[in-house]
């Protein structure tokens, strides 16, 4: 009896009716966010650890040749180079990660008709491909503090790095829901990758590039999380200004491509 007359009040006034499971408490969305990591990456990872030294081969290989050719003076930008490739690297391949998801396995639309809100999704992929590059980032640690990199100023460093993180992860998932063929994914994530860091000052002070073309690599977010890593371990000394407009810049894309991701990307297929 009592529950007919919930439901009479309910229907009686919309307003004061629940909002059903989309009302989510934050520990059943950070318990989801962890079962998502856990599938998309840790159990990935004990299944297939190749996936561990692939997605690390590049950055090595580029900070291997850098040492060869430009001896122990190039290695310290090498490190800065390895580290933030592999973090921009495993971000965009979340879109590979989220494509196959949604084309392949139609695991998206799954979650989609679940109360799981698209940033939680998004989150929980990022998360997971963390998993694949964690050891080689401990190594790069290692080898900073090897080199003696590590000083009272590391901990801007993590903080460059956990934006690098995000923007890239933001930016992998708003790309994965317009790619309409999962064949292409890893090929657009890849080309996006060696744009932002091969191209840009990433494994290379800017000084090297002209002063004339400089102006093109501003236009690239990793060219300013170059400058902040190299200013941050002491590499490299800039102007204040242009500490500051590199920390804006930084903030401002991933600002920008979180919005893009939470707000603009293609959660619910037409």
């Amino acid at each position: 009896m009592v529950t007919v007359e919930k439901i009479d009040n309910q229907q009686e006034n919309p307003r004061q009716a629940p909002l059903g499971p989309r009302r989510r408490g934050l520990s059943a969305r950070l318990r989801s966010i962890g079962a998502l990591s856990y599938y998309s990456g840790i159990l990935v990872a004990i299944r297939s650890p190749g996936f561990i030294v692939f997605s690390s081969t590049t950055p090595f290989t580029v900070l291997f040749f850098l040492f060869v050719i430009g001896g122990p003076s190039f290695i310290s930008y090498g490190l800065i180079g390895a580290t933030i490739s592999i973090l921009v690297g495993a971000g965009l391949f979340l879109g590979a990660d989220a494509t196959y998801n949604r084309l392949q396995f139609k695991f998206q639309d799954f979650c989609v008709a679940s109360p799981l809100p698209a940033v939680d999704y998004m989150l929980g992929l990022s998360l997971g491909e963390l998993t694949f590059v964690t050891p080689s980032l401990v190594v790069l640690i290692c080898l900073f503090g090897y080199l003696h990199l590590i000083t009272w100023s590391f901990p801007l460093a993590i903080v460059v790095m956990l934006l690098a993180w995000v923007f890239s992860s933001a930016f992998g998932f708003f790309l994965s829901t317009f790619i309409l063929r999962s064949r292409s994914a890893f090929s657009v994530t890849s080309l996006v990758s060696t744009l932002l860091t091969v191209i840009p000052p990433v494994f290379y002070p800017i000084e090297v590039i002209p002063p004339s073309y400089r102006f093109l690599a501003y236009l690239a977010p990793t060219t300013h999380l170059s400058i902040l890593m190299q200013s941050v371990l002491g590499l490299q000394s800039y102007p204040e200004n242009q500490l500051l407009i590199s920390w804006a810049v930084l903030l401002g894309f991933t600002v920008f491509f979180f919005a893009l991701a939470a707000f603009k990307a293609r959660w619910r297929q037409p």
